[in-house]
């Protein structure tokens, strides 16, 4: 989460208007992630105990309603399973967002605990588990959510907008990369690979751990319909990355949580290697896209691409394998 458009504590009373959740007696910035404006909100209800929300101010360019809905009603279903997740406050009127300074806004609840900047193979365990819970919770919504945005058309598009930026020896690698997912995701034994609701987002500054354990998942504005194991690859790529790859001790720890609640097929684990590739090179050209701009107001968040661009020259140099006895 982070912070573009910034506010003064009058300006979120106002944006919090629409809502029945008491009187602003604080807020503050968050500061990770770099998509959306989100300010940690506590409010004051007849005298009685504080409550802290988080309002989000919808930034994204090309963030669409109906992914907004598809959200919410992924949310909705989590919080019913029982799984860590906001909960999507309701305005006055029962709407499930508002808007302020013509943005779309959002009020959650916050969830308790902190992001991990090292994690240990017991938090990657409890990662694995929850994406396991997710994918199955998740089931009776699927078919009513959007697909996955980053899709073939979109590699290509975000490919030919930032490769003139590049140097010739980057612009080589992600081409070349472009072409080996293109031909992943063009064969029709791909295409059969088990799909659900996937976060596709699940990085360390979207989890949350207390004393006890996972305590929160944040940030579903990525969720769509996709590859299972797609979204077990983007969460291993950054919970299991090192400085030359990956940890192959977090990463099978993950994998290992995963299947204790979903059993992976063969086939997923023959593809796991090349949705590694695919999830490090949209997260590449998702950072690229604003890396090259130079319209950005000047606080905007910007994240280092060259982190994924070395995830994909190790991909292919030392691809990740992973055998079902190792998972046992």
């Amino acid at each position: 989460m982070a912070v573009i458009t910034r506010l003064t504590a009058a300006e979120v009373d106002e944006a919090l208007a629409a809502y029945s959740i008491g009187s602003l007696i604080g807020h503050k910035e968050a500061s990770e992630g770099i998509e959306n404006t989100n300010y940690f909100v506590r409010t004051q209800h007849n005298g009685e105990d504080s409550t802290e929300y988080v309002l989000t101010l919808i930034e994204e360019l090309g963030a669409s309603e109906e992914g907004r809905i598809g959200m919410v009603k992924i949310l909705d279903c989590c919080a019913e399973a029982g799984l860590p997740v906001p909960r999507v406050v309701r305005t006055s009127e029962g709407l499930t967002e508002s808007t302020y300074r013509d943005k779309p806004v959002l009020v959650c609840t916050k969830l308790d605990g902190r992001h991990v900047a090292n994690p240990t193979r017991s938090q990657c365990t409890a990662i694995g588990r929850f994406l396991g819970r997710f994918h199955l919770a998740t089931d009776p919504v699927h078919t009513h959510v959007k697909p996955y945005f980053r899709d073939q058309q979109w590699l290509r598009e975000k490919t030919d907008r930032v490769k003139r930026e590049l140097p010739p020896l980057d612009r080589e690698i992600l081409e070349q990369t472009l072409s080996t997912v293109l031909d992943l995701l063009q064969r029709s034994d791909v295409r059969e690979l088990p799909e659900s609701v996937i976060h596709a987002d699940l990085f360390r500054d979207n989890g949350l751990f207390n004393e006890y354990g996972l305590s929160g998942i944040l940030d579903f504005h990525h969720a769509g319909r996709g590859f299972c194991i797609y979204d077990v690859a983007v969460a291993v790529n950054d919970w299991c990355r090192n400085s030359d790859g990956l940890d192959e001790q977090r990463a099978t720890a993950l994998l290992r949580g995963y299947t204790s609640i979903r059993e992976l097929t063969q086939e997923e684990l023959w593809f796991f290697p090349a949705m590694l590739i695919y999830g490090a090179l949209a997260f590449w050209l998702s950072r690229l896209a604003i890396y090259v701009r130079t319209d950005l107001p000047r606080h905007y968040p910007v994240k280092d691409p060259d982190e994924f661009k070395r995830l994909v020259q190790s991909f292919s140099n030392h691809p990740f394998n992973v055998l079902r006895d190792s998972l046992l």
